[in-house]
C-alpha cells in the first residue's frame, strides 16, 4: 500500500499547482509535483516535498516516479500546451497509447485528458477533482461586487452563461462574449482573453464575458479559471461583466480582482441554475 499522506501533482503552467500543493500541505499531505512545462510557478519547487521535472511525452518516466514515490492519490493541474500533439516524435509508448484511445477523432483537450485520467487510474492512481483543496477559490451564486448588473446585462448574463455552457458542452471552449443577447466571440484554441479582445472589438463598450462549463464536466483535470488577466482584458476592451458558473469556476486573486472590479464600475456574477436565487 502507498502512503496515504503523499499527493502526486502532475503541474503545468499557471499558478494553479503551487496553490493546490500549498492547500494540500495544509491537510497534512506531502506534495510530490511532478511538472510538465518549463513555464511553471517560481515558488512550486519551494513548495513540494519532492519536485520532478519531464516532458509530457514520458509518461512512462512519470508513472514510474510517482510509483517510486508510493502515491495513491493523483492531481492533474495547470495549463499544457496542445502543441506537443503535433510533435508525435516526442512521445513515448504510453503518451501514444493514451492519444489512440482518444477516439472521436479530433485530438480534443477533453478527450485526451479522459483518456490520461482512464489510463493512470487502470494503473492505480486515484485522480482527484481539483476543487477538493481549492475550494476557496469557488464562490456561491451572487453579485460579488457592489456595481449590480442593469436589467438588459441580467438578460446578457443569463443568455450569456447558458451559450457558454453549451459550447463547453461541445468541447470548444469555455467562454463567451454577449451583448443585446448576440454572441460576439466564442472561444476556441486562441483562449479566453482572445476571445475577449474580438468580442470587445465587435461589441464596443458594454459587452458581457461568460464562463462556464459544461453539465457533465469532469473537474478532475479542468476548471475553468478566470483572474486579474481577465479583469484587465476586460478594462481595455470595456466590458462590463463579468459572469462565472458558482461553484464551477475558479476565481484567482478573488479579493484584488474585486476591489479592481469596483473601482472600474465592473460587475462580477456568479450564477447557478436558479434565475431567481441572483435576482431576489
Amino acid at each position: 500500500m502507498g502512503n496515504t499522506q503523499k499527493l502526486g501533482i502532475i503541474a503545468g503552467s499557471g499558478n494553479l499547482p503551487e496553490l493546490l500543493a500549498s492547500e494540500a500541505k495544509l491537510y497534512d499531505k506531502q506534495p510530490v509535483i511532478i511538472c510538465v512545462t518549463n513555464n511553471y510557478s517560481s515558488n512550486l519547487p519551494q513548495v513540494a516535498s519532492e519536485f520532478h521535472q519531464f516532458h509530457i511525452g514520458q509518461l512512462g518516466k512519470i508513472v514510474k516516479t510517482l510509483r517510486d514515490a508510493e502515491i495513491q492519490e493523483l492531481a492533474l493541474i495547470g495549463k499544457v500546451n496542445k502543441d506537443v500533439l503535433l510533435k508525435p516524435l516526442w512521445l513515448d509508448s504510453l503518451a501514444r497509447k493514451i492519444l489512440t484511445k482518444a477516439r472521436n477523432g479530433r485530438n480534443s483537450d477533453n478527450s485526451i485528458l479522459k483518456a490520461l485520467v482512464e489510463e493512470l487510474e487502470s494503473i492505480g492512481f486515484v485522480v482527484i477533482d481539483q476543487r477538493r483543496f481549492l475550494s476557496n477559490l469557488l464562490f456561491q451564486s451572487g453579485v460579488l461586487t457592489k456595481r449590480k448588473p442593469s436589467k438588459s446585462e441580467w438578460e446578457d448574463i443569463y443568455y450569456g452563461i447558458d451559450l457558454a455552457r453549451k459550447v463547453a458542452g461541445l468541447d470548444i471552449g469555455q467562454t463567451v462574449v454577449v451583448k443585446n443577447q448576440m454572441p460576439l466571440a466564442i472561444e476556441a484554441i486562441e483562449g479566453t482573453d482572445e476571445a475577449i479582445r474580438r468580442g470587445g472589438r465587435l461589441g464596443g463598450d458594454g459587452v458581457v464575458v461568460a464562463k462556464a462549463s459544461s453539465i457533465d464536466h469532469d473537474f478532475r483535470f479542468d476548471v475553468p479559471t478566470v483572474g486579474p488577466s481577465t479583469l484587465k482584458v476586460m478594462k481595455e476592451n470595456s466590458a462590463t461583466v463579468l459572469a462565472l458558473d458558482a461553484e464551477r469556476t475558479f476565481l484567482l486573486d478573488a479579493e484584488n480582482v474585486i476591489k479592481e472590479a469596483n473601482e472600474h464600475n465592473i460587475s462580477i456574477v456568479a450564477v447557478s441554475n436558479d434565475r431567481d436565487s441572483l435576482k431576489s
